[in-house]
């Protein structure tokens, strides 16, 4: 059976002196370093975190950014673009004009030019033949000098 003597109180004191220093020597220095350690744990997984939001935050801003960008370089692309294709129409346009006008002047130049030829050519047949036919009639060389020619 168990005794209780003088022996049995001397370990349980000697145990209890034991584990007190113990405390003081081993486990509280152990347990303040773990504490510490499970501290730099938390802030350095908490700052990670933060920067991780951070990044995240900045990450979206700034595709936001960049989509703001891209849709006004769009935007002001189709402008310019409009813009250009209207100027060139208009170049077209006021070319084509131009050159309606430049190939009806000399449509108009032609017309005049060909219309003198061909009254200059029938003055000078009608002078010629009616000469010829007066000497002919006459059976002299007569010359005939004033002959209008209508058409």
């Amino acid at each position: 059976m168990i005794e209780f003597n003088a022996t049995f109180l001397v370990a349980m004191l000697s145990f209890v002196v034991f584990i007190l220093i113990m405390n003081a020597i081993f486990y509280n220095p152990i347990l303040g370093i773990i504490r510490k350690r499970e501290e730099y744990i938390s802030s350095n997984y908490e700052d990670s975190k933060r920067f991780e939001e951070d990044a995240k935050e900045y990450r979206d801003t700034h595709a936001a950014k960049i989509e703001q960008v891209q849709d006004r370089c769009r935007h002001e692309f189709k402008t310019s673009v409009n813009s250009a294709q209207l100027i060139a129409s208009e170049k077209i346009k006021a070319a084509k004009e131009k050159t309606k006008q430049i190939i009806q002047s000399k449509k108009d130049q032609i017309l005049n030019e060909e219309k003198q030829l061909q009254d200059q050519v029938n003055s000078t047949v009608v002078k010629e033949l009616a000469s010829t036919i007066a000497s002919k009639l006459l059976g002299q060389d007569t010359t005939v000098e004033n002959i209008e020619v209508k058409d």
